[in-house]
């Protein structure tokens, strides 16, 4: 194209959105795979406990950022252990309901955490840094019968087969005019 007033072809157009669709799929796709974010709520209505953290530990994945956020009043969030080249300092100052704090982990391994006022009331928690974060298939999936299957199919081309000659009826028939003789 050599002016701004030339036509787009039908055919640069859609392989101009494909490719824009397909390079946005996996900018989005590796956003998601460099770290994302998560939430643990501090207190959650007035429960001395993480959530998530207390009752099963929070997994991430390097790069994820946790917001802590207090639902509860009287918390903090002071560490117990992290791994060794980790610098996660927490957050130790006693904290009301509304406060947020946030932070970023980059460094695989496991890190644990209480709120010291109510450590002895069971208010630890644990996130777990792991390089890919594995979810296990549901073993209640329904199986679909070979009949189903059949059927599938059977349909498809019934359809396919019924858009394919109302195209060419559309195209080359339909208008029939005989001579008188």
């Amino acid at each position: 194209m050599t002016n701004g007033n030339a036509k787009l072809s039908r055919r640069a157009f859609l392989t101009t959105a494909a490719g824009t669709a397909a390079a946005a799929g996996a900018a989005g796709t590796a956003a998601a795979q460099e770290g994302g974010s998560e939430e643990v709520i501090v207190g959650p209505g007035g429960d001395l406990v993480f959530s998530p953290g207390t009752d099963e530990a929070l997994q991430v994945t390097p790069g994820t950022t946790v917001t802590f956020t207090w639902e509860s009043d009287n918390h903090n969030i002071v560490v117990d252990s992290q791994p060794d080249d980790a610098g996660w300092e927490g957050y130790e100052t006693i904290e009301n309901t509304g406060f947020t704090y946030e932070h970023t982990f980059e460094t695989l391994g496991t890190y644990e955490y209480y709120c010291d006022p109510h450590r002895t009331a069971g208010m630890v928690g644990t996130i777990e840094v792991v390089e890919s974060i594995e979810t296990e298939a549901p073993a209640n999936l329904p199986e679909v019968p070979d009949t189903a299957k059949t059927l599938g199919v059977a349909t498809t081309f019934a359809m396919v087969a019924t858009l394919g000659l109302a195209f060419f009826f559309m195209k080359y028939g339909g208008d029939y005019e005989f001579d008188d003789e």
